[in-house]
């Protein structure tokens, strides 16, 4: 059963990544949410046959692969050097994040013993995305069955977002907020391909290898600083250093330019959520709540309007504003088919290279939340 356990927990993202361009049901709920529901359904069906260490220890190694993968890619330093209310624009998106869940955390206190984690994991998901939600939950030690409820929400409010902002959002923010303004020249930008689908069979066997050392040598360091520092295994802290350890090595031109970084962090981030959604208990899941519908609502709404109200007071164009709202709360991932709904390519290298930054501010920023509210 564990060798079983070990191919599905692999074998199933694989299978979703290479459907998903053909089956519509994939590509439309995400292959983060198949994974989950693929997990949910493994763990339940199987119940006390399903080796439920064996998901935990694979979460954990994956989660870990997963985050220096997805940081190698950041341009920290270019971001910067961007136009500054694209800078400005996502500041105030972490900062509403941050002061809607510090809100959230004082209004929801008495509901359970894990709201302080769940405020911390709804900053890193608002500013970062799914990756940071993980980290934040792991470095946190958040219950398995409150990880899985807080996804599932989040899919719901986010879908419901999403929808508003491709269809009336757009039309209501163009009465409030000035207009976007091209470049003199008005040329499109174009996000530079890695050109990962291109290599050959080889080249991808030696990228692989060279970014699963570079990973693994993360972990290692951010490991043994911890235990220098605070002589225990604290998760919180390896979280920590493993993003700062990670940014770092995005520095050096020759690491952040290896081709498939994004793609393998995606992938071993999948397989965290079918380890996570196998011990996931749907009887617990049950007895859950309303008030975490509440919660995320909460943040979402108020978190959404502070920085629209924000922008329209510091005259931030329309496109900026929303580019990096989508940029905060989605990733990267979305800001192509935002941009096209916008009619606007020049927002394309800027919005993706905040949605990776928000990868790299988004666990400090939740965990450093959390605490505050603890």
């Amino acid at each position: 059963m564990n060798i079983i356990a070990i191919l599905a927990l692999f074998g199933l993202p694989w299978l979703l990544l290479k459907n998903c361009s053909r089956v519509k049901i994939i590509d439309w709920l995400s292959p983060v949410v198949c994974c989950y529901g693929a997990g949910i359904i493994l763990g339940n069906v199987l119940g006390d046959l399903w080796p439920s260490k064996i998901s935990m220890e694979i979460s954990e190694i994956a989660i870990m692969l997963s985050l220096p993968l997805l940081l190698f890619s950041t341009d920290l330093l270019g971001w910067f050097r961007l136009a500054k209310t694209t800078i400005i624009s996502f500041v105030i998106v972490c900062l509403s994040v941050c002061v809607m869940s510090l809100l959230a955390g004082k209004i929801f206190h008495g509901k359970s013993d894990e709201v302080w984690k769940i405020a911390g994991m709804m900053v890193g998901v608002y500013t970062g995305g799914t990756p940071n939600l993980t980290a934040i939950g792991k470095a946190l030690a958040v219950k398995d069955e409150t990880f899985i409820i807080m996804n599932a929400v989040d899919v719901v409010m986010g879908g419901i977002y999403l929808f508003f902002i491709m269809s009336v959002g757009v039309k209501i923010l163009t009465k409030i907020l000035p207009k976007f303004k091209y470049s003199s020249d008005h040329q499109e930008e174009t996000i530079v391909e890695a050109g990962w689908v291109t290599l050959s069979l080889k080249t991808k066997f030696i990228r692989f290898f060279q970014q699963i050392i570079l990973s693994g040598l993360c972990v290692g360091v951010a490991v043994g600083l911890t235990l220098l520092i605070t002589k225990e295994m604290s998760v919180s802290v390896i979280i920590l250093l493993l993003t700062t350890c990670a940014i770092g090595f995005s520095f050096i031109p020759k690491i952040r330019n290896l081709e498939g970084s994004q793609e393998w962090g995606n992938y071993f981030l999948l397989v965290f959520c079918v380890a996570i959604g196998s011990m996931a208990s749907l009887k617990n899941m049950s007895n859950a709540s309303l008030w975490y519908f509440g919660f995320m609502g909460l943040v979402m709404v108020g978190s959404l309007f502070l920085h629209f109200l924000c922008c329209f007071f510091l005259k931030i164009d329309r496109d900026t504003a929303i580019i990096t709202s989508i940029a905060g709360i989605f990733g990267p991932a979305f800001v192509p088919p935002m941009a096209q709904v916008l009619k606007n390519r020049e927002m394309l290298v800027s919005g993706v290279t905040t949605g990776l930054v928000g990868y790299a501010v988004g666990n400090f920023l939740g965990i450093g939340v959390a605490y505050l509210l603890k």
